[in-house]
Parts: structure tokens; sequence; C-alpha cells
């Protein structure tokens, strides 16, 4: 019979210590990296685990996590489409790190607003802090109210932090759970499950998003970039024709649209530099090595976006940096050709 560990589900091996899973023993309980993860708080720093969206057959309560730093996605996936019989919360994580001068109430109702038009509907929208363990009793509160004798599933983008909710919740019902929950990506490979209120609240593998920093860098390279604390915006008054340096991993080129100002969120480890616009990026590509944070050896592209006036938008950067401005603007990034990069309304 396979076993697996206790802390992330995979299934445990002997055979070779460069893949996931593996132990020298197969009587321990831990993966050496959950091993690792548990005892020294170190990370396997390479690996990868790719998830996609769970099958859930059932009719079920789903709570749909959504980190704040992953906000430019929240329409990637229709969840009316992948679980027709099932009503979904969508969960807020994260939002200690938003500004204070944020509107909760503002952004949800623009949230709905979006989902009514495309004929999605959310049960409710609850905002909380998994990490600084706020709002979770306002939660499970609604999870009750809804569940209606139904299984419940947490599902949500890999570092989301639905492996903290999990067991916050756990917490909250005295109950003991082993999954393991950290800052590095695709940390539960398994489905892990506790009872509730009659029926089973289950933690699902994170689903992956291409274009990831951790595509690019290693976890130690890039684990100071991840935005876990409260981020005030760096604002930048901008003329035509200037760019800003995000450390060595990408440009953002404003070239028209008048002098304005540009919001950046991002970590306090990332530096960002303003310099004058060239085309061909020269200045960019001799000054990375300068930078803590830089990708080389990548195929670098060029992506223009034009935003129409009026309207506040957040350019989301692979999963270190936010660009909030209102056009009307041309913007033109400079990143490497698989990194990910979102335009979308703001929601703040």
């Amino acid at each position: 019979m396979l076993k697996r560990c206790s802390g992330c589900g995979v299934i445990l091996q002997t055979e070779d210590d460069t893949k996931a899973g593996f132990v020298k023993d197969l009587s321990h309980e831990l993966c050496l990296d959950c091993f690792n993860l548990k005892n020294y708080s170190k990370v396997n720093s390479v690996t990868i685990h790719p998830g996609e969206m769970p099958v859930i057959k059932e009719e079920a309560l789903i709570l749909y996590v959504l980190s704040i730093n992953h906000l430019s996605l929240r329409l990637k996936y229709r969840l009316d489409r992948h679980f027709p019989n099932s009503p979904v919360i969508l969960v807020l994580n994260h939002i200690d790190t938003l500004d204070s001068s944020v509107n909760l109430n503002k952004m949800i109702q623009k949230i709905r607003q979006e989902a009514n038009k495309l004929q999605m509907k959310f049960v409710d929208i609850v905002p909380i802090s998994a990490l600084q363990n706020k709002y979770i009793d306002v939660l499970m509160e609604s999870m009750e109210y809804h569940q209606k004798n139904r299984n419940v599933y947490l599902v949500g983008f890999q570092n989301s932090g639905k492996s903290l909710l999990f067991k916050r919740i756990a917490n909250r019902l005295a109950i003991e759970t082993t999954v393991l929950s950290g800052k590095k990506p695709g940390l539960t490979l398994a489905d892990f499950s506790i009872p509730f209120h009659g029926a089973k609240l289950t933690d699902t593998p994170g689903i992956y998003l291409p274009g990831s920093i951790a595509s690019f860098l290693p976890f130690d390279a890039y684990k100071d970039l991840l935005i876990e604390s409260r981020v005030k915006p760096k604002i930048y008054q901008l003329n035509e024709q200037q760019s800003l340096f995000f450390g060595g991993l990408c440009a953002v080129s404003y070239l028209e649209g008048g002098f304005k100002g540009i919001a950046c969120y991002a970590s306090n480890a990332l530096e960002i530099h303003r310099t004058k616009y060239d085309e061909t990026y020269e200045k960019f590509k001799s000054q990375q090595d300068t930078f803590k944070h830089q990708i080389k050896d990548q195929k670098f592209v060029k992506k223009l976006f034009k935003l129409n006036p009026d309207i506040a938008y957040e350019l989301a950067i692979s999963d270190f940096a936010m660009v909030h401005l209102k056009g009307k603007a041309v913007i033109e990034v400079y990143l490497p050709d698989t990194m990910r990069v979102v335009l979308e309304e703001a929601l703040y």
C-alpha cells in the first residue's frame, strides 16, 4: 500500500532524492522537503509542483480563496462552469497587505458587479487574513449558513493561503491537522480533510499559475519579493518616454499619456529605478547585474498596452509587482516572454 507524506500528501518514495516524496526510510511520516520545512524552515528551492483546477463532481460548497496579490486574475476561471451545481464563497485573503486607505466594501461591490455581468454568482464575499488570524470566525459563520449538509472544498491558486486558512479553521474546531503551510507555492500535493458540521472540509492542491516568479528564480532568490505585509505604494510622477526598472526582472515604460502619477505596489526588497526610455533596453541589460534580483539567460520581449480614458487600471507583473494608473496612456512592458503580465480594471 502506498504511503503519503503527512505534511504535503505526496506519495513517499526512497528511489530518487531529487524527486518529490523522497525519504531515506518509509517508516518516516514526512518527506524530506516537509521535514526540512517543519524543523528548519528550509524549503526545496527549485522544484515547482504543477496543479490544476480540482475536479469536484458532487454538489458541494466551494470556498474560492483568492489572494489580494492575485486580484488581477479574479476572472480567470468561470467557476460556474467548473462547479455548476455548487455555491461559491469568494474568500479574499491577505487583506493585511492592503494600504489602510483601501475601502473593502467598494472593492467587494466592484467584484459583485463584474461577476453579475458574467452571470457568475458568489453567495458571499468574505475578506480575511489567514496570516493574522482575522475574520476567520466571520467566514465560518458564512460557511455554516451556506453549507446545508454539503461537503466544503477549499480551492485557489498556489500561494493563496488555503492551507494556512485550513489550519486556522481546524484550530477553531479543536481538530489537529498535519498539513504544512509556507511561503513557497505548491506545498500541498494531495487532499486533506477534517470533519465540519456533519460533513467534511477539504483542502485541495493549489492551482499552478504559469509565469510566476518561481518559474524563473529559485525560492531563496525570490522569497523576499513575496508580499506578506502591508505595502505602501511608491508614487512616481512620470513624463512620457520614461521607464521604471523593477530590479533586473523587468521594465515598465510610459510612452504616451502626458504627465501622470503612477503607483507601484511591491516588496520593499525590490529596487525600482526611474530612467529615460530606451527602445532597445540596452541600459536595462547593462544594469541587470547591479540589482539584487535579476533574471538572466531568458528571452525578453516587449508587450504593449493601450489604456482607455477615465478608467483606473492595475498592471500585475507576475506575482511580485502591481502598477496602478489611470488612462489614457500607452504602456510598454519589457520582460521574459513567458512571464505573466495582466491588465485589468483596478479594484482599489
